[in-house]
């Protein structure tokens, strides 16, 4: 496992599908919150603080990406809506080009996706695709901009779901695609209650 630290509030760690076998975790473990890959992810934030001084003590995403046949790639970003102070509050704004732009949610039922991107605030860019993958629905969103509306939209998503770290990519090269493009708004406009 490699650690790299791309700035203050970002980490890149590379790690080999042989160090995942070692552990007895699966591709498909990786991109699925489990036991295994939560005791996995916290080995590797006590890596990182020894290794590049990066202590994770607020609110974050994180995101796995293959990086080649034999590398995964785990980012972890902290939230940088957290920081305090006019300066820094610039900083975050200039930043979020860098941000990670994709969310990726599951649940466990159809139900559950339905009831969320019902109450979900509208997004005039909004791209997002609802996956099957091994019996459970995945919402990948893009382009959900960042501020207020984002965070209200986090929020309901974590009440019916619970974030990831996989990649529409992944979904769509492994798992079914039930609404590949324009998923909330489809559903929305077919099960949304009439009155």
């Amino acid at each position: 496992m490699r650690v790299q630290k791309v700035n203050e509030h970002t980490i890149r760690i590379f790690i080999s599908l042989t160090e995942l076998t070692d552990r007895d975790i699966t591709m498909a473990d990786l991109f699925q919150r489990s036991a295994k890959t939560e005791q996995l992810f916290w080995e590797l934030i006590a890596q990182a603080r020894e290794e590049v001084e990066f202590n994770l003590d607020q609110p974050f995403w994180i995101q796995a990406t293959v990086a080649s046949n034999d590398e995964f790639v785990i980012t972890i970003m902290k939230q940088e809506e957290q920081f305090e102070g006019s300066n820094k509050e610039k900083v975050a704004r200039k930043s979020t080009k860098g941000r990670v732009t994709e969310l990726v949610y599951v649940f466990a039922d159809f139900e559950d996706v339905l009831a969320a991107v019902g109450r979900l605030p509208e997004f005039n860019q909004l791209r997002s695709g609802l996956f099957l993958f091994e019996k459970e629905y995945y919402l990948v969103l893009n382009r959900m901009g960042s501020g207020k509306k984002r965070l209200l939209a986090e929020a309901i998503l974590d009440e019916y779901g619970e974030i990831v770290a996989t990649t529409g990519v992944f979904l769509s090269e492994h798992g079914k695609a039930i609404i590949s493009v324009k998923a909330v708004q489809t559903l929305n406009a077919s099960f949304k209650d009439p009155s």
